[in-house]
C-alpha cells in the first residue's frame, strides 16, 4: 500500500512540473509575439514605409524627361540654352537651342546653320492656296548664303519662305517668296529695298492675298514691296523654321534666332501688320504663336 501511494505521488509531481513548464512556454510565445508586433510597428523598413518611399514626393515631377526630338509641354527656365530641349508646340533638331538670347526678352530658338539646326511646328501650318499671313522675329548671323527662317513645304519645293535672299540681283536682302510650280527657277519674291542687317533683331511679315494673287513683305512693320503670285504650290507638310524645301532636300539652314513666330489665316492689311509688328495686341488674334515673349 505504503508503495501504490509513493508512485501515485511521484505522478502528481511530474504532471504539476509539466503543466508548469507548458504554461511557461506559453506565456514566452505570447510575450515574444507581443515583441515581435511592436518592433515590426516600429521598423521603417515595413512595406508600409517602402510604399511611402516609393510615392512621388509633394511637388514633384513624376513625369519623364522629354528627349531631344521631342515636343514638350514645359520650355526651359533660367538662362542659358539647351540643346534638344523641349518647347510646346514644336519638335527640335538636335543641334537646335531654346534659351535667352541678347537684346529680347523670352526665349528664341538658336541655330546654328547645320542640317540638324530646326524646329518643326506640329499645330501651326496653313492652307497655302487660301489666304494667309506669316511673321517672325529674326535675327541673322551668317555673312552670305539664301537663309530660311520659316518655311512651308511640300515633298520637293517649299510653298513659301521667309528670311533672306542671297542671289542673283537679289544679294543680301529680306525676302518673302512662294513656289509657282514645281521646278527650280519657278517662284516669285517679295525683297527689301535695304540690305538685310546682321545680328540685330528684325521683325518679317509675308502676306499671300489668293483673290489679288499677290505677296507682300514688311521688314519692321513697313511695307517692302509688293508682287504678282500668278499661282502658289500647295505645301502641305508643318510650319518649319530654320529651313526650306528644295528639290527634293532640306536646303538654306537659318543661322542666328528666331523668335516671335505668329501665323495668321488670313491676308493681313498694312494697318494691321504695323500694329502687330508694333507690340498693341494683334487684331485679328493669330491663329498660331510659337516662342512668344
Amino acid at each position: 500500500m505504503a508503495d501504490a501511494d509513493e508512485r501515485e505521488a511521484r505522478r502528481k509531481r511530474t504532471l504539476g512540473i509539466t503543466a508548469l513548464a507548458t504554461g511557461l512556454v506559453t506565456v514566452a510565445g505570447m510575450v515574444a509575439v507581443a515583441v515581435m508586433v511592436q518592433d515590426r510597428a516600429d521598423d521603417p523598413s515595413t512595406p508600409k514605409a517602402a510604399a511611402a518611399a516609393a510615392a512621388p514626393k509633394a511637388g514633384g515631377d513624376p513625369s519623364p524627361k522629354a528627349s531631344a526630338g521631342q515636343t514638350g509641354q514645359t520650355g526651359l527656365g533660367g538662362s542659358g540654352a539647351e540643346a534638344g530641349a523641349s518647347v510646346p508646340g514644336l519638335k527640335l533638331g538636335s543641334a537646335a537651342k531654346v534659351g535667352a538670347a541678347d537684346g529680347r526678352d523670352g526665349k528664341a530658338l538658336q541655330l546654328t546653320g547645320s542640317g540638324d539646326g530646326y524646329a518643326e511646328a506640329a499645330d501651326a501650318s496653313v492652307d497655302t492656296t487660301k489666304d494667309f499671313t506669316v511673321s517672325a522675329v529674326v535675327s541673322n548671323d551668317a555673312a552670305s548664303a539664301s537663309k530660311a527662317a520659316l518655311s512651308q513645304n511640300g515633298d520637293q519645293f517649299f510653298s513659301f519662305y521667309l528670311g533672306r535672299e542671297d542671289s542673283g540681283s537679289n544679294k543680301n536682302r529680306w525676302v518673302f517668296k512662294v513656289q509657282t510650280a514645281n521646278e527650280a527657277g519657278k517662284s516669285a519674291m517679295a525683297v527689301s529695298g535695304a540690305a538685310a542687317a546682321t545680328g540685330r533683331w528684325t521683325t518679317l511679315t509675308g502676306v499671300y492675298n489668293a483673290k489679288a494673287k499677290s505677296i507682300s513683305l514688311y521688314v519692321d512693320g513697313t511695307l517692302a514691296q509688293t508682287t504678282t503670285a500668278p499661282s502658289i504650290v500647295a505645301g502641305t507638310g508643318p510650319l518649319e523654321l530654320g529651313r526650306a524645301r528644295y528639290k527634293g532636300q532640306w536646303s538654306d539652314a537659318w543661322k542666328g534666332s528666331i523668335a516671335g513666330v505668329q501665323v495668321w489665316k488670313k491676308a493681313l492689311t498694312a494697318d494691321q501688320v504695323s500694329k502687330a509688328v508694333s507690340g498693341a495686341a494683334a487684331d485679328p488674334a493669330p491663329a498660331a504663336t510659337l516662342l512668344g515673349s
